[in-house]
C-alpha cells in the first residue's frame, strides 16, 4: 500500500512539473506576440549554464533565454518564473 502511495506521488509532481513547464511556454509565446515579435528559440537555463542578468535564482525558480525577432532585428531576452509578483521579464 505504501508503494503506490508513493508511486501515485511521483506521478502526480510530474504532470504538475509539465504543466507548469507548458504554462511557461505558453506565457514566452505570449509575451512575444504581444511585442509584434516572432519567437526564434528559447531555452530553459540553470546556474551552470548561466543565468543571464539574474543574480540570485533559489528553489522553484525557472529562468528561460529567449530569441526573438522584430521588424526584422533579432533580439534576446530573459524571463524568471516563480516569484511572488509573477514572471520577471528582462527584454
Amino acid at each position: 500500500m505504501e508503494g503506490l502511495i508513493i508511486v501515485l506521488f511521483v506521478i502526480i509532481a510530474m504532470i504538475m512539473h509539465f504543466s507548469r513547464i507548458e504554462s511557461h511556454e505558453d506565457n514566452i509565446k505570449n509575451k512575444i506576440d504581444s511585442l509584434g515579435g516572432c519567437l526564434i528559440n528559447y531555452e530553459r537555463r540553470n546556474f551552470f549554464t548561466g543565468i543571464g542578468p539574474f543574480i540570485l535564482v533559489g528553489k522553484r525558480k525557472m529562468v528561460y533565454r529567449i530569441e526573438y525577432e522584430v521588424e526584422g532585428i533579432k533580439k534576446e531576452g530573459w524571463v524568471r518564473f516563480g516569484g511572488l509578483s509573477g514572471p520577471d521579464w528582462r527584454m
